[in-house]
């Protein structure tokens, strides 16, 4: 049976709890051939009019990572019994990722998603046929065109069986889950939100480098950076953290602090060569946008790209998101994505790149999970 067949009918997302019916409503929009159907917490399918493939991915910005669906099973030996349809010959990377039951940093103490997956994961490892017609990879990080099967977990409940083909904008991590470590010092969880940005977007940031963030207070965001060497302006009437005032990241990397309001803020308050734009704040993403614009018109030439969290007034807002993509293309960006990130709660992650960060990201090396901030 092709991989094709395999598929048939169904593809399935995961996404942030209480994300279901909005994602929903972003795929109604995209494809009315499309039906939902089995449902949880964090996880949504679709009975499709069309043929599923590796390629099938569900079209929506909430939707953090999507394949064809293959079905449930029962246990690590119906995975294999389902993974038995798909292609022969090669091998197949095994990615194996809980779904959310909790919003971010609503989990209880304690709480490891990586705990259960990583059970479920030995236990098909362990069931799956030595001598079978594919193999399974030692490692869960695919190269370009690898074969990915998707097995969703959740405790006391059936897994859920996909797959995919790994390509250049899927993610290489298990569900779509970016591998943040948050030092305990940081001062909130911009810090970790940025980091997974930054390696979901692979945005090209690089040590030496200059960025003004616009809400900065108390200093997560900053703190990110500032360990990447790059050099801060931060703008926000709050305090800052001491964690970040007193720090000196590496090539001598600080924060200039302006405690001002970011539409306070004058341009030539700023340095005249400035490379990366970070909001954070908690303000209309319109709003928000206008104050972006400001900050991206006088150093088009050096400017490389905009690294923005942008909050949602609830979740029917994800009907703007297109428009506001265009507002993003229209402050001079050559490239940009949207999604939401598993640290996001009613809010999405948004990159730019100019031509110029489009030209640095093509020598860029890739993280791999393996930059400042980020679990190997």
């Amino acid at each position: 049976m092709t991989a094709e067949r395999a598929g048939e009918g169904f593809a399935f997302a995961v996404c942030q709890v209480g994300a279901e019916a909005a994602l929903k409503a972003e795929v109604a929009a995209a494809r009315r051939g499309w039906k939902a159907a089995f449902q949880r917490p964090g996880l949504v399918t679709f009975k499709v009019d069309e043929r599923v493939d590796g390629d099938t991915r569900v079209p929506a910005v909430l939707a953090r990572h999507s394949g064809a669906g293959l079905g449930p099973a029962a246990d690590a030996r119906g995975v294999v019994e389902r993974a038995a349809s798909l292609p022969t010959g090669g091998e197949w990377v095994l990615h194996v990722f809980a779904r959310d039951r909790y919003r971010p940093g609503e989990e209880p103490d304690g709480y490891d998603h990586r705990a259960a997956a990583a059970e479920v994961e030995r236990a098909v490892r362990a069931a799956w046929p030595a001598t079978g017609p594919a193999a399974l990879a030692p490692t869960t990080e695919p190269a370009l065109g690898q074969r990915v099967l998707d097995v969703v977990v959740a405790p006391g409940e059936p897994h859920f069986v996909g797959f995919h083909v790994h390509a250049l904008d899927r993610p290489r991590w298990p569900g779509g889950r970016v591998p943040v470590d948050v030092p305990p010092e940081a001062p909130s969880r911009a810090y970790g939100k940025l980091e997974e940005g930054m390696g979901w977007s692979g945005a090209p940031v690089r040590a030496g480098d200059v960025a003004v963030e616009l809400g900065s207070a108390p200093g997560g965001a900053t703190y990110a950076l500032l360990r990447r060497g790059v050099h801060v302006h931060g703008v926000d009437p709050g305090e800052m953290s001491p964690v970040v005032t007193g720090y000196v990241g590496p090539g001598g990397a600080r924060l200039v602090h302006h405690r001002v309001r970011m539409g306070d803020l004058q341009r030539t308050a700023l340095p005249e060569v400035l490379h990366w734009v970070v909001l954070d704040v908690n303000a209309a993403p319109q709003v928000a946008l206008t104050s972006v614009a400001r900050f991206c018109a006088a150093p088009r030439g050096a400017l490389l790209g905009v690294l923005l969290t942008l909050k949602l007034d609830d979740w029917k807002a994800v009907r703007h998101l297109p428009r506001l993509a265009d507002r993003i293309r229209k402050l001079g960006m050559e490239h940009v994505a949207v999604t939401q990130l598993a640290g996001n709660r009613t809010e999405v992650f948004a990159y730019g790149l100019t031509a110029a960060g489009l030209a640095r990201k093509r020598g860029f090396p890739s993280t791999g999970g393996r930059a400042t901030g980020f679990r190997r």
